[in-house]
């Protein structure tokens, strides 16, 4: 397993110097726009999670180093299963990495105007939802995938600039001011945790089973 993960690493590793890079956007532009920050943040998560999920996924069973993977001495649940875990470590390491920034950026005097165990579970469940909704759908087919993929990218830019021209500061504030009051808690953590972990058993079996009847 862990030569898988070393694998995906290799195959991602410029992704994950662009999101380090776009996290830094946080520095500069939050003592301009601090009430924003957990808007931003979500932001980049979206847009690394994208990059990881188009390098790494797009073409789940046609890719030609499919061929190598079954002829090495791993299962094919194993080479799933790896590149799972792989994409789950990606979707909760960077938010850590986001939330270092923030907290940087705190010191300075810029409030995240959420608490940041809270900004970190969100940005963690919303990383993790995207990689379990849309990976079956690159190994049922390819195809799908980038589709799905192009349609999230679209949205990405599109709805950002709308949300900025009718939607306030303090509505954006309170907004995220709600999320954190209701992830400060136990019951919605565990409620989020469960949904997580309910979709990601389908999402699994189902990716497992395709690749399992997929032929090289």
């Amino acid at each position: 397993m862990l030569n898988l993960l070393r694998k995906e690493w290799m195959v991602t590793r410029w992704v994950h110097i662009a999101g380090a890079v776009i996290g830094l956007m946080l520095v500069p532009v939050g003592p301009i726009i601090p009430q924003s920050m957990p808007f931003l943040a979500v932001f980049c998560q979206l847009i690394y999670t994208h990059l990881v999920f188009s390098v790494n996924r797009q073409a789940a069973v046609s890719r030609p180093d499919n061929l190598l993977f079954n002829s090495l001495p791993v299962t094919r649940d194993q080479v799933v299963g790896g590149k799972y875990l792989f994409a789950l470590l990606c979707a909760a390491v960077y938010p850590l990495y986001l939330c270092l920034l923030l907290a940087l950026l705190s010191l300075m005097g810029v409030s995240p105007f959420m608490p940041l165990f809270a900004l970190w579970l969100l940005l963690t469940a919303a990383g993790v939802m995207y990689h379990l909704l849309l990976m079956p759908v690159s190994f049922v087919d390819a195809r799908y995938g980038a589709a799905a993929s192009m349609l999230i990218y679209m949205a990405l830019i599109i709805v950002p600039q709308r949300i900025g021209k009718e939607v306030s500061g303090e509505q954006i504030t309170a907004f995220f001011g709600r999320i954190g009051r209701a992830l400060g808690g136990w019951a919605a953590p565990m409620l989020l945790l469960a949904t997580l972990a309910v979709v990601g058993l389908i999402s699994l079996t189902i990716s497992r089973r395709v690749y399992r009847r997929a032929e090289f």
